[in-house]
């Protein structure tokens, strides 16, 4: 199913302060489209996506990142795109969840969290297009 008020389009600056704008374009997305039962699960993934492109893909240093919202064959697609440094999802390791807390490295949930929470994550980079991080969340009954 596609809808013919999406995709929805949000450009904006790579600042940890707009964390809760970005929260609030995919809750209303969501909603446009029909959708609240997933919102908690997507916004997570979400949040974890782009405060890691904040962090390491921009240093800290700012930039922009674009980001669309659609909906196809009956799942949300979340689409971030940046063009900071490039991301290989195969450098990252796998956390160790039984880890006692003392013993767990600092951070490196995020790739967990957004594979935990979408059915699909892909990571792509081009020279002129930079980094796209896509994530679908197959919906049942739409």
């Amino acid at each position: 199913m596609s809808d013919t008020n999406g995709p929805f389009k949000l450009i904006i600056d790579a600042d940890l302060h707009n964390l809760s704008v970005i929260a609030d374009f995919i809750s209303t997305s969501m909603q446009k489209f029909g959708i609240s039962k997933e919102e908690h699960g997507v916004q997570t993934a979400v949040g974890e996506a782009v405060t890691n492109v904040m962090k390491y893909a921009y240093s800290g240093k700012g930039g922009q990142i674009t980001m669309t919202c659609d909906m196809k064959d009956h799942s949300f697609i979340v689409v971030i795109n940046d063009h900071g440094k490039p991301f290989d999802p195969n450098s990252i390791p796998q956390p160790d969840l039984n880890a006692s807390l003392e013993n767990r490295r600092i951070g490196g949930l995020g790739l967990y969290l957004m594979k935990k929470y979408m059915d699909e994550v892909t990571f792509s980079f081009k020279e002129d297009t930079g980094n796209t991080l896509t994530m679908k969340k197959m919906l049942a009954g739409i």
